[in-house]
């Protein structure tokens, strides 16, 4: 499911609570009372779901990268040429403390 779509089916639980809280201030039925707390545990269960998409999708964003880097430091291993395994080597070794500026994780 899309991010949208788990939020706009929270909203949906999160009414259903509160229509059955407002039944249960009105009437004070005990399946009022658990119909809301069901649907609310529901909504916020969603609303976590929804929440973890974005750190999930940094996840892989930084799991692409880090394969990127690691295939690329296998091919420096390989390089027997002096010169041209140095130039590499800076190359790797800026655009690694980019990706972690970029993602926050040093400054």
């Amino acid at each position: 499911m899309k991010r949208e779509e788990l939020e706009k089916l929270a909203a949906s639980f999160q009414a259903k609570a509160d229509t059955a809280f407002q039944n249960y201030q009105e009437t004070g039925m005990n399946r009022y009372g658990s119909t809301a707390r069901k649907n609310e545990d529901i909504a916020d269960a969603l609303r976590v779901a929804a929440g973890a998409m974005d750190e999930h999708q940094a996840y892989i964003g930084l799991k692409m990268e880090m394969a990127n880097f690691a295939s690329r430091a296998r091919m420096i291993a390989s390089i027997m040429d002096g010169k041209e395994k140095v130039e590499l080597t800076e190359a790797i070794i800026r655009d690694i403390v980019s990706c972690g500026r970029l993602h926050g994780l040093i400054s």
